[in-house]
């Protein structure tokens, strides 16, 4: 029977640095409505390019900064975790940018994609989605086995300063952010992005890369 997931890892040795892009399948994305529970998406439709950033998306910079580096990223990726900091730098370093964050948890693969995002989401709730971003990938080999987080991600979370933990965790149970994370998914799957993460710049993919490189090609689409 042929598998309904694949997992391919593209392994680019970049200056003797590995890069890792989790990738999927056709197959996996056509089946991805008839295995998920949380999610209505019925409304994939084919895109040539990531909507807008507007006031719902989880941005860091200026949000009225001229240029935009977009990301599609799964908190429980293996190749997420180790670009998310060059993807922050990157940002910082590209002249009038801003950074957006949107959701593309890969559920058939990673049990417990769907559970981080809405514990980021959550935090961010509180004002703390970045801090809540960061810690999330910095301990990602710790929760992504456990057969239920919901613990482990309110410790991150007092850590990361969220307030009230109770909230917290009635807002991942409760699946307060169910229809954001959904927007962002289906808006991942009409782009067919073929893995995570998934790097646009104003619009234009990006491979994902050493900084260096990233820089040298966002720089070609550049709004000054």
């Amino acid at each position: 029977m042929k598998k309904i997931i694949t997992i391919a890892i593209v392994v680019l040795l970049v200056l003797g640095f590995g890069f890792f892009l989790f990738k999927i399948s056709p197959e996996q994305q056509q089946t991805q409505s008839q295995t998920t529970e949380d999610f209505d998406l019925s409304g994939v439709k084919k895109l040539s390019e990531p909507a807008l950033a507007t006031a719902e998306d989880r941005t860091l910079g200026n949000v009225s900064a001229k240029n935009t580096l977009l990301v599609y990223e799964d908190y429980q990726c293996p190749a997420c975790a180790l670009a998310a900091d060059t993807l922050k730098q990157l940002s910082q370093q590209l002249p009038d940018t801003k950074f957006v964050f949107r959701n593309f948890p890969l559920y058939q693969i990673h049990k417990n994609a769907i559970v981080s995002a809405y514990a980021a989401e959550s935090a961010g709730e509180q004002g703390k989605y970045w801090e809540m971003h960061d810690l999330l990938y910095k301990n990602q080999k710790d929760w992504s086995s456990l057969a239920n987080p919901l613990d482990y991600f309110a410790r991150l979370a007092s850590q990361a300063g969220v307030i009230n933990l109770e909230q917290f965790k009635t807002d991942i149970t409760s699946k307060r952010f169910k229809n954001k994370i959904q927007k962002d998914l289906v808006e991942a799957l009409g782009l067919s992005i073929p893995g995570t993460p998934a790097i646009y710049f104003n619009g234009k993919v990006i491979a994902n890369n050493s900084l260096e490189n990233m820089k040298k090609e966002a720089e070609q689409y550049v709004v000054k």
